[in-house]
């Protein structure tokens, strides 16, 4: 009998033991219960916030896309803009080019006719000039040619002498005139020349 209810005070323990255990099982089940709930809010939470930063990102993203389309639209209207103002302003520059080297040319062609006339001019007091020594050279000839035969005592050779000298003398004077033209001939012909 002893041995009965010292079994069931055993028993009675061990149940008290479960019951203590079960107890402390359902508290930290209890708390656990708590925790899962709190992590789970937070969760939500979180996803909540994800999903709201997530769709504010979105929008940016739209709203910078958006932009970039702008910018690039405006960019393509500002290049097109530009190449016409090019092609224009490569049309003005050439026409504007033409006005004036036709202008040049104009001005360089009435020099040039110009320089023409005076050059023919030249070229036929030359030409007077040149007959008119030559001529003077004859005579000058003429002249040595008598002096030669008259004698040292007659007194024509004196006169003659003199007129000899004085012919000397212009025909000097027209050979210089003669080598100034020709020089200022050939100057005007270069000058031609570099025109052309």
């Amino acid at each position: 009998m002893i041995k009965k209810i010292k079994e069931l005070m055993e028993t009675k323990e061990e149940i008290n033991v479960i019951k203590n255990n079960l107890s402390y099982t359902s508290t930290a089940v209890s708390e656990l219960k708590e925790e899962i709930s709190s992590l789970k809010e937070h969760l939500n939470n979180n996803l909540e916030e994800v999903s709201h930063k997530s769709t504010e990102i979105l929008k940016n993203f739209q709203e910078n896309m958006d932009k970039i389309k702008d910018v690039n639209h405006n960019f393509e209207k500002e290049f097109f803009q530009f190449k016409l103002l090019k092609s224009q302003m490569q049309k003005k520059v050439m026409e504007k080019f033409e006005e004036e080297l036709d202008k040049e040319l104009k001005i360089q062609s009435e020099k040039l006719e110009s320089d023409a006339e005076i050059y023919n001019e030249l070229r036929e007091n030359i030409e007077e000039i040149t007959t008119k020594v030559n001529n003077l050279g004859e005579e000058i000839n003429k002249f040595i040619e008598i002096s030669q035969t008259i004698k040292k005592e007659d007194f024509e050779m004196t006169r003659f002498a003199n007129k000899l000298r004085e012919m000397d003398r212009e025909k000097l004077d027209l050979m210089r005139k003669l080598d100034t033209m020709e020089r200022l001939v050939s100057k005007m012909r270069r000058n031609e020349h570099i025109i052309r």
